[in-house]
C-alpha cells in the first residue's frame, strides 16, 4: 500500500485532470448526453474521493462504468480505491485493465508496476517497469529500480544493461561502477570487472577515494599486486591519508605479514600527528583485540589513559568513556571521564544527560545545578535542564531562583515540548507558591500542571491536600485524591490525603477506613515508629480521625507516637491535654 501511494505521489494527483488519450481498440462512441453524464459523475467522484467519502466516490465511479465500461480514467480511480481499502487483488486486476486500454500513459504503467511490487510479484512487475523506462527515458530512478529488480531476479546481463543506460544519462559514477564490477564478478568475468575499475580510475584521476576503493576491491578479489599499485598512487599524492594507512594495514594482513600491520597500527596510534578520527578507529581496533582474553584485557585501561594524555580530544575521551560504560566501571569513574569529555565538548548531549542522572542519584544538588546551567547554555530549548535546575534550587531553599528558572523554562514551551516535563515544572511551581502562602497562584499552577498530564499523581495528591487545608472545593479535592490512590494504591501519603479530605468532609467513618490502611491499629508502637513512610503528620491525622470516631484511647496513642516522631504541630500537645480534636 505504501509503495502504491508513494508512486502515485511521484506522478501527480490522480484524477486531477481528465485525459482524452484512448487506446486504438474499439471504444463505443458515446452520445453527447452520455458524455456529459460521464464527465459530471467522474468529476463528482473525484470531489468525493478528495473529501474522504470513499463509498460515495466508489458508487459514482461505478455509475461511470455503466455508461462506458472501458474508460481508463474511471477504471484507474476504481483501482486506486480498491487498493486503498485493502482489496489488492481487485485493484491490481483493474490497473492491468487500465494499461491494456492505454499502455502509453506513464502514470497507468507505473501504478500497475507498483501494484505488483506491493504484492511481491516482482516477475510480473519487471515488464511494466521496463516499459515505464521506455516511456520516460530520462528517469534514472526507474532505471535504478530496474537494476535492483534484475539483480534480485538473477538477470545479471539485464542489470548491467540498465546500469549502462543510467551511465548514458548521468555519466559513470562510483555507485554504478562498483555495481557493474560486482555483477561482472558474479558472472565470472574477472577481466570485465577489472576493466570497470580501470575505467573508474582513468575517469577520476584526482579522486584518491576512487583509487582506495579500487585497491580494496582488488584486495578482496585476492589480487594484492594491483591493490598495492592503487595504494602507491595515493601515497604519491597524499602520504598522510588516513584511509590509505588503514588500507595498508589491511594489505599487510592479506599478504601474511600481520606484524607489519600491527607495527603500522601502533605507530599511528601513538604518533602525535595522527588525526583524532584515525586514532579513535585504531583505539577501537586495539580494544577489540585486547578484550579477547582476561590477560590482555587488563592493558586496555592504561592504554586509554595514556592515549587521552597524548591526545586530549573529544574522540579519545569518547572512546575511553564508552569503554568504561561497556565494562560497567564504577559510577564515580565514569563520571570523572564524562567530566573530562564535557570539558573539551561542552555541548555533548550524552555527557550532559549522564552526568545529570549521576548527580541526581547522588543527591548532589550543587553539581546538578552546574550541569543544568551548562545544559541550558548548550540547549536553551531543552525543558529538562530547567526542570532539574528548578528542583535542585528548590531543595536548596533557593526559592526565588527556582521560580525564575521554572518561569524561564515555561517560556520555551511549544507544540513539540514534552508534556510531562511541562507538567512537572508547573507542579514544582505549585509547591513553591504553596510554601510562600500564595494559594491562588499555587492552585493555578496545579491546574496548568494537570492540563499537561492529568495523571501526575504527585500533583493530584498535593493539590487535593492543599485544598483540604484551606477547606476549599472539597468535592474536587476528593476526586483528585481518589485518582491519586487509584494510580498509586500502596502510597501511604496519598492514602492519608484521601482519608484527610474525607475527614474534612466530615465523613469520619470512611476516613477511618482509609487511615487504617496507612496506620494499622494492630501494629505495635515499635513498628509504627520504625516505619520511615509514616511521618508524624500522618500519625497526627490518624489521631484526629480516631477521636472524631469516638475512639479516644487509640487517638491518644497516635498523637503520642506523632510527638515521638518529632512532630512540629503547634496544637498536638494541647490535643493530648484536652483529649479532643482542635483546628488552627
Amino acid at each position: 500500500m505504501l509503495v502504491i501511494i508513494a508512486l502515485l505521489l511521484a506522478v501527480g494527483p490522480a484524477g486531477a485532470k481528465r485525459r482524452k488519450v484512448r487506446s486504438a481498440g474499439a471504444v463505443p462512441r458515446l452520445t453527447a448526453s452520455d458524455a456529459r453524464r460521464l464527465s459530471y459523475c467522474y468529476q463528482e467522484g473525484i470531489k468525493q474521493k478528495l473529501a474522504g467519502r470513499l463509498t460515495e466516490a466508489h458508487d459514482l465511479f461505478q455509475h461511470c462504468l455503466n455508461i462506458n465500461p472501458d474508460d481508463p480514467d474511471v477504471l484507474y480511480e476504481l483501482a486506486y480505491l480498491k487498493f486503498y481499502t485493502g482489496q489488492d487483488s481487485l485493484g491490481t486486476e483493474l490497473f492491468r485493465r487500465v494499461v491494456e486500454l492505454d499502455g502509453s500513459n506513464p502514470r497507468y504503467v507505473q501504478m500497475l508496476a507498483a501494484a505488483y511490487l506491493a504484492r511481491n510479484e516482482n516477475d510480473k512487475a519487471i515488464p511494466y517497469v521496463e516499459r515505464l523506462s521506455q516511456l520516460q527515458s530520462r528517469r534514472s530512478d526507474v532505471l535504478y529500480q530496474l537494476v535492483e529488480l534484475y539483480k534480485a531476479n538473477g538477470q545479471t546481463d539485464d542489470a548491467i544493461s540498465a546500469l549502462d543506460r543510467i551511465e548514458l544519462l548521468e555519466g559513470r559514477n562510483m555507485h554504478t561502477g562498483l555495481q557493474k564490477y560486482s555483477l561482472y564478478l558474479d558472472k565470472g568475468e574477472k577481466e570485465s570487472a577489472y576493466g570497470v575499475l580501470v575505467d573508474l580510475q582513468k575517469e577520476n584521476p584526482y579522486d584518491l577515494r576512487v583509487s582506495l576503493i579500487c585497491g580494496r576491491c582488488y584486495l578482496e578479489n585476492n589480487d594484492p599486486k594491483k591493490a598495492l599499485e592503487c595504494f602507491e598512487a595515493v601515497r604519491e599524492t597524499d602520504p598522510e591519508n588516513d584511509d590509505l594507512r588503514l588500507a595498508m594495514m589491511e594489505y599487510y594482513e592479506h599478504i601474511g605479514q600481520p606484524e607489519r600491520s600491527i607495527h603500522l597500527r601502533d605507530s599511528l596510534l601513538y604518533a602525535p600527528r595522527t588525526s583524532p578520527e584515525l586514532r579513535r578507529s585504531l583505539a577501537n581496533m586495539v580494544i577489540q583485540e585486547l578484550n579477547a582474553t582476561p590477560e590482555t584485557r587488563e592493558r586496555i585501561r592504561p592504554m586509554l589513559d595514556s592515549l587521552v594524555r597524548l591526545s586530549p580530544t573529544v574522540e579519545m575521551y569518547t572512546v575511553r568513556t564508552a569503554y568504561l560504560m561497556k565494562i560497567q566501571a564504577s559510577p564515580d569513574t565514569i563520571a570523572l571521564s564524562l567530566r573530562d569529555l564535557l570539558r573539551v565538548d561542552p555541548l555533548n548531549d550524552m555527557a550532559l544527560s549522564r552526568l545529570l542522572v549521576y548527580y541526581l542519584s547522588e543527591r548532589d544538588m550543587e553539581n546538578v545545578m552546574e550541569i543544568c546551567r551548562m545544559g541550558i547554555n548548550a540547549h536553551p530549548e531543552s525543558l529538562m535542564f530547567y526542570l532539574y535546575l528548578g528542583i535542585a534550587q528548590s531543595q536548596l531553599k533557593q526559592t526565588e531562583q527556582a521560580l525564575e528558572t521554572l518561569h524561564n523554562g515555561l517560556r520555551q514551551v511549544n507544540e513539540n515540548a514534552n508534556p510531562e516535563h511541562v507538567s512537572e515544572m508547573y507542579e514544582i511551581l505549585g509547591e513553591l507558591y504553596n510554601e510562600q502562602g500564595r494559594w491562588q497562584e499555587s492552585f493555578a499552577a496545579y491546574d496548568s500542571c494537570l492540563v499537561y498530564n492529568s495523571e501526575n499523581v504527585a500533583a493530584l495528591n498535593n493539590y487535593a491536600y492543599y485544598l483540604s487545608l484551606r477547606n476549599e472545593r472539597l468535592g474536587e479535592a476528593e476526586k483528585m485524591a481518589y485518582r491519586a490512590i487509584k494510580l498509586a494504591p500502596l502510597n501511604k501519603t496519598y492514602l492519608d490525603t484521601y482519608a484527610w479530605v474525607l475527614f474534612m468532609q466530615e465523613n469520619h467513618v470512611m476516613a477511618k477506613f482509609y487511615i487504617d490502611r496507612v496506620v494499622p491499629p494492630s501494629a505495635p508502637d515499635s513498628v509504627l515508629l520504625a516505619d520511615e513512610e509514616l511521618h508524624a503528620d500522618l500519625l497526627e491525622h490518624a489521631g484526629d480521625i480516631y477521636i472524631q470516631n469516638g475512639l479516644e484511647e487509640q487517638a491518644l496513642r497516635y498523637w503520642s507516637l506523632a510527638l515521638q516522631k518529632g512532630s512540629e504541630s503547634a496544637l498536638l500537645e494541647e490535643k493530648l491535654k484536652q483529649k479532643k480534636y482542635l483546628r488552627e
